[in-house]
């Protein structure tokens, strides 16, 4: 994959191609975006045209030695730093190794790339350890480091990076790439749940009945309004086996809340279905921010891999106390 095949952020595509081909690309470049919206794959795609050796107008050309062994992720002279611990991160001991391996030489290509991701999870002394080397950058090197809030990440890391914002992607375009690959599937449902982010279209879609898993968020989201907390733990139940079909029911459940939350608001949603109508007359804007926060914390813990039975057990049980307090 190239800069032609990353499916949207078209004027982000435009600019790196330019600094490529004229030989201006920064030592450093932050990517933002929530997950889902192709930081690590457009990472993947930067350092593969900073190391291949037969680039044409900006792109690299998928074909060389160095783009084939990016693509199967075994260059050498592409690194991806190990995170440890329980947060998965990257320990000052981790980037102090890194800050000494930068200052020598590429193995085999031009170029040396460090792909760090999810920086704005990393403590504050280990970005400060990273600084150390963004203020006085080696010659060929080249970091990579993602975020998914520009805020999260040191000042003095973010004055040192070339920053780039990904955006969803277009509901016309997201509409033209999944038909080339699911054409069977109901895509204008897909649309309204992935709100543009091609990641979480692309995961609900791979599911075995991501039609079954939608149902389900949809019901949850609804036995919320008719204050049957039995209902609530029996739909959570059925996903209680599965980390993906669970993360995949937040994600649904996440773009009804969203939906909802700009109803009350007294906003427009072209989109929106009757599910989220129906919880923009029963609940307050103050429950819906909850019941967000509950959502997003939820999703946190799956993501830190707490146990799945603990984490469905927090969700419903501050779901249902959240829909029913007065707010």
């Amino acid at each position: 994959m190239n800069f032609n095949d990353f499916v949207g952020n078209h004027e982000v595509k435009a600019q790196l191609q330019e600094l490529f081909e004229e030989n201006k690309v920064f030592h450093a470049i932050l990517i933002e975006g929530e997950k889902g919206l192709g930081k690590k794959t457009l990472a993947n795609i930067i350092a593969q045209t900073a190391v291949c050796s037969r680039p044409k107008m900006g792109v690299a050309c998928e074909e060389c030695s160095d783009c084939k062994k990016v693509q199967k992720c075994i260059h050498p002279d592409v690194i991806y730093p190990e995170k440890t611990g329980v947060l998965q991160t990257y320990s000052i001991a981790t980037v102090r190794k890194i800050r000494s391996d930068a200052y020598i030489a590429a193995n085999e290509a031009q170029n040396k790339v460090y792909i760090f991701s999810d920086v704005d999870n990393m403590g504050v002394p280990a970005q400060n350890a990273l600084l150390k080397v963004l203020e006085e950058p080696p010659k060929n090197v080249i970091f990579i480091l993602t975020c998914t809030n520009f805020a999260n990440v040191l000042s003095t890391i973010r004055s040192r990076t070339q920053q780039i914002a990904l955006k969803s992607v277009s509901q016309q375009e997201l509409h033209k790439y999944l038909l080339q690959n699911y054409p069977e599937e109901n895509l204008n449902e897909i649309w309204q749940i992935s709100k543009g982010n091609i990641g979480v279209a692309l995961n609900l879609i791979k599911l075995p009945d991501w039609k079954k898993t939608s149902d389900i968020a949809k019901k949850i989201a609804l036995s919320l309004v008719s204050s049957n907390e039995f209902e609530l733990m029996t739909l959570v139940a059925q996903l209680s086996d599965s980390k993906k079909e669970f993360s995949s029911m937040l994600k649904i459940f996440s773009s009804i809340l969203r939906d909802v939350m700009i109803l009350l608001a007294k906003a427009s949603v072209a989109d929106a279905n009757d599910c989220a109508k129906t919880l923009s007359e029963k609940l307050s804007m103050k429950q819906v921010l909850n019941l967000i926060d509950v959502t997003h914390c939820t999703k946190d813990y799956v993501e830190k891999n707490v146990n799945l039975s603990n984490v469905t057990t927090f969700f419903c049980s501050n779901l249902f106390k959240i829909s029913n307090r007065n707010l």
